[in-house]
């Protein structure tokens, strides 16, 4: 008995000691590539160009790092690329930089985040501290968060929009609460994106943290990576939730905040990011509303559009706000008001490039629809009714170009915005019932329309005649390009609200390089002009001024 009694004991003694035993080192096969060598096996491969030095004691490191995270979870799939030539850290799928990025915290922490396929920072920065054993900063977060809103947004971490204290009270927050969750058996929900706001519950509750704030931007959680490198300050967001990133100006935006509160800073571009998801959703929601048959048909195009990728100008005063650039597909944003009308030029320039046939959508289609789906949303139009408010009070602050120009074009000018303001008032449309009117669908719609009446008016006065003014001979749908670029705008809207989004839609998908319009509309595009201008002057008081 007392024999058996030893052999159970050697065996649990074998089995524990076999248990504390690490992993099995990691196995890459080396192969050559064009101008690199790679090291690879089913879910790991580093590529090191033949240009950079040292090759295998980067190799070596680099392993020596993969294997300390392998250690603490299997890595599901990772590629690194080592050249000269990434001087600026690539922060896609793939881990693209030199030999020199390689030695800092950040690349580890990359490795960790790419490693799993993890996109918060605040994730990243416990993992971090746990799996290479890093002493935690003693700092009194929850004192800190009685005077601040709780946000695990990873913009909290960098310089531009945070202070030494956010800083540090961020880091130390993230660290113990993944230690928390760690302690709590969610170590796959921490590597899979997967936390809830129940899961932390009970540690905010234990440092009498209040989780208003965060509850409020939920939808934030477990979907965004932030870096600041070289100038640049990028936003990053996982592609099957309105996956889209952002580049903006680290030296524009520092001076943009002179004299500002930097926690204040970081809240605005929490709400940004939370507005740009409602626009996007308000988007597709319309669409399906109002147009079934298109999106039944399109459903997977509009759902899993490629990731869009906004760049945040940092400009003074420049009334016209934003673009999308047709070459690069990037949205250049300087007013965020904007968002929706760029948004729209991607979601159909970029996302239904592969439809055939396609052929380029003519401006009045490409305009006029970015313009509709610009005023969906009653919060953001608010915003822009404002705007549009202050531009007509104030033109020499709206249009750059007015500072040189003559006393006489001044003049046209201000008493172009005197007849826009009298029409807005003849409209019911003032400034003490904003909200009143971008509630109303039919009074934005009004005033979208409006807008798009005067402003030819107004940069052909500042500018001269600069417009071609051609008309649409043989009334071919591609050839009403010829029109006053500002009239795009609202002949695509009246089209829409007449003829309704669906039919609109489907012009887009259409072999229209030979369409007329009166093929696709049963009226000429004559016919058509007049009847818009008909039910401009039917519906919006007093624009007879203006036309």
């Amino acid at each position: 008995m007392k024999n058996r009694k030893i052999i159970l004991l050697l065996i649990i003694t074998i089995l524990l000691i076999g248990c504390s035993e690490k992993k099995e080192p990691i196995k890459l096969i080396e192969v050559s590539g064009e101008g690199s060598t790679i090291y690879e096996n089913d879910n790991i491969k580093i590529k090191i160009a033949d240009n950079v030095n040292e090759k295998e004691t980067i190799y070596t490191s680099i392993l020596n790092e993969l294997q300390k995270i392998d250690e603490f979870s299997p890595i599901e799939n990772i590629e690194i690329q080592i050249s000269k030539q990434y001087i600026v850290p690539n922060i896609d799928k793939i881990i693209k930089c030199d030999a020199k990025f390689i030695e800092t915290e950040e690349f580890k922490k990359e490795l960790i985040k790419k490693s799993y396929g993890i996109y918060d920072n605040w994730i990243s920065e416990g993992l971090y501290a746990k799996i290479y054993d890093i002493e935690k900063k003693e700092v009194d977060f929850t004192t800190y968060y009685s005077n601040n809103d709780f946000s695990l947004f990873g913009a909290r971490f960098f310089e531009p929009f945070s202070s030494i204290e956010e800083i540090e009270s961020v880091k130390s927050a993230s660290i113990d609460l993944v230690e928390y969750l760690l302690e709590n058996n969610k170590k796959m929900e921490l590597i899979k994106n997967n936390i809830e706001l129940s899961d932390i519950e009970a540690w905010a509750k234990e440092k009498d943290i209040d989780l208003s704030y965060q509850r409020e931007i939920e939808s934030l959680m477990n979907r965004m990576e932030a870096y600041a490198i070289i100038g640049k300050f990028i936003l990053n967001t996982r592609e099957e939730i309105n996956g889209f990133k952002i580049d903006m100006n680290l030296e524009g935006i520092k001076s943009k905040m002179r004299g500002t509160d930097q926690y204040d800073t970081s809240k605005k571009i929490e709400q940004i990011i939370l507005n740009f998801d409602k626009e996007i959703l308000s988007i597709k929601r319309e669409i399906k509303k109002e147009a079934p048959k298109f999106y039944a048909e399109y459903k997977e195009i509009l759902n899993n559009l490629p990731k869009a990728n906004y760049i945040f100008e940092v400009q003074e005063t420049n009334y016209f706000g934003g673009y999308f650039n047709l070459d690069t597909h990037k949205i250049h944003l300087i007013s965020v008001n904007l968002h929706p009308h760029e948004y729209s030029h991607f979601m159909f320039h970029v996302g239904f490039a592969n439809v055939e046939p396609y052929i380029k959508e003519p401006l009045w289609w490409s305009e006029g629809m970015a313009s509709y789906a610009h005023m969906i949303e009653p919060d953001i139009y608010e915003v822009w009714i404002q705007r549009e408010f202050y531009a007509a009070k104030n033109p020499m602050y709206s249009y750059d170009d007015l500072e040189n120009a003559t006393d006489d074009i001044l003049i046209k000018v201000n008493s172009i915005c005197e007849e826009i303001l009298e029409i807005y008032e003849k409209n019911d449309i003032r400034l003490d019932n904003i909200e009143e009117v971008s509630r109303d669908r039919n009074k934005r719609q009004k005033l979208n329309l409006f807008r798009s009446s005067y402003k030819d008016r107004i940069i052909e006065t500042i500018y001269g005649e600069v417009f071609n003014k051609g008309e649409a001979p043989n009334d071919l749908i591609m050839e009403s390009n010829s029109m006053d670029p500002y009239l795009h705008y609202g002949f695509g809207q009246y089209l829409m609200i007449e003829y309704g989004l669906e039919k609109m839609l489907f012009l887009k998908v259409s072999d229209y390089e030979n369409l007329t319009f009166k093929e696709y509309f049963g009226k000429t595009f004559e016919e058509l002009k007049v009847d818009w201008m008909n039910y401009l002057k039917e519906n919006i008081k007093g624009i007879e001024s203006i036309l």
